[in-house]
């Protein structure tokens, strides 16, 4: 699939998040992570400015979330551990010559950072050792990092002539993963576990809303993809450590039922409140975070009691989670007991975005420059477009 078509597809469906946006273009999200606010002025923006659409990282086509606060969990604490008084906010170094950075995910001990920006025209990933950044080679028309294990390894998807593939970074080399025989579009992007075992799902090229879907698993150091006997419809969007994979049930494009699966297809269907659908986006411990839908709210599961707990908004879901039960949500908040935490920044004209948290508690995301909406609608009418928010990589120690 092409870049402008990706783009096309995430734009029309921007604001519909039970349907193919979550499909096409989100991480657990996860991680898979950038939000409502900078997607519409990097892009729409940027296609305005131009006349034409452009070229974005997946990450950029999030549905819209709500701007309320997040109300209070119930009573009983989603996670049992302190909850710590205060984040502190760090800097993240960039490449020289690369712009526009974002840290996408981060590693469950916090060690490994993985990220995207620009260099020129083109996308450059990134990724963080202990802090220290390194720019990784580019070997086609276009290299996104998307996740990282706790080795270090990185996986992402790399275009060439308009086709994706799904790459393994490891000692300095890439490595492409077999898909199957035929002619396959992997969507959306690519987890990780700390055995190296790799999943995503792919459809016939030319097909939309997941016609014709199945989920693929590598495991760690191989390149040949297994087939995962899922139901039906059934998609995955992140692995555990244990190799169970979360994810859930789509029928014409639209998520329905939240799933917890064993490679043998057998499972645990998650709680959904009657009438509702939904479907899981990250997995953790003992942990799932997703959405359930209408309306739209933050769901988190306990894979241990099979307890439910939602924060309600408007078209909001949770994309990320850690073994402690803390959530990013698609506001690029971090949500803990419910509520959102402080996210510091260092400049009262900057904003907070949340893409990943690590178990340690190592946040990761960027901050952007504060801008109202009728500060855009002057930006729109006096020039035509809406700049892009220039944003900086962060973590957060919470």
């Amino acid at each position: 699939m092409s870049d402008e078509q990706r783009l096309r597809d995430g734009l029309e469906l921007i604001a519909v998040p039970p349907g193919r946006v979550q499909v096409e273009t989100i991480l657990p999200i996860a991680r898979k992570k950038v939000f409502r606010r900078t997607a519409a002025r990097a892009t729409v923006g940027a296609a305005l400015a131009v006349g034409v659409l452009v070229a974005v990282p997946s990450i950029l086509l999030r549905p819209t979330a709500a701007k309320d606060p997040a109300p209070v969990m119930p009573a009983d604490r989603v996670a049992t551990s302190p909850v710590p008084v205060a984040c502190r906010v760090a800097e993240l170094p960039v490449p020289d010559g690369v712009e526009g950075v974002s840290a996408s995910a981060v590693d469950p001990t916090g060690r490994y950072i993985v990220g995207n920006g620009t260099e020129g025209q083109d996308f450059r990933p990134v990724l963080w050792t202990d802090g220290r950044p390194q720019a990784l080679p580019v070997n086609a028309d276009s290299v996104q990092a998307t996740a990282v294990n706790s080795a270090g390894v990185v996986v992402g998807l790399a275009t060439r002539n308009n086709r994706d593939s799904v790459f393994r970074f490891e000692n300095g080399q890439y490595t492409e993963l077999d898909l199957p025989k035929g002619d396959w579009h992997p969507y959306p992007e690519p987890a990780i576990n700390a055995a190296g075992d790799v999943v995503i799902n792919a459809e016939p090229q030319g097909n939309i809303e997941g016609k014709g879907a199945i989920a693929l698993l590598w495991p760690g150091g191989t390149t040949t993809p297994i087939t995962l006997p899922l139901p039906k419809g059934g998609h995955v969007q992140e692995i555990l450590d244990d190799g169970r994979v979360a994810g859930g049930i789509y029928v014409d494009g639209s998520g329905t039922e939240p799933w917890v699966w064993n490679q043998d297809g057998t499972g645990q269907k998650l709680a959904v409140p009657k009438g509702h659908k939904a479907v899981a986006y990250a997995i953790s411990g003992d942990w799932v975070t997703g959405g359930i839908w209408e309306p739209g709210s933050v769901a988190l599961w306990n894979l241990r009691t099979g307890k439910l707990t939602q924060v309600k908004g408007d078209q909001n879901v949770g994309f990320a989670v850690n073994a402690e039960g803390w959530v990013v949500d698609g506001e690029g908040r971090l949500l803990r007991d419910g509520k959102a935490a402080d996210l510091p920044v260092t400049d009262k004209k900057q904003e907070a975005l949340a893409t990943d948290v690590s178990d340690t508690g190592l946040v990761v995301g960027q901050v952007i420059e504060r801008r109202s909406d009728a500060e855009d609608k002057d930006l729109f009418e006096a020039g035509g477009t809406i700049p892009a928010e220039p944003q900086s990589p962060r973590t957060w120690q919470c």
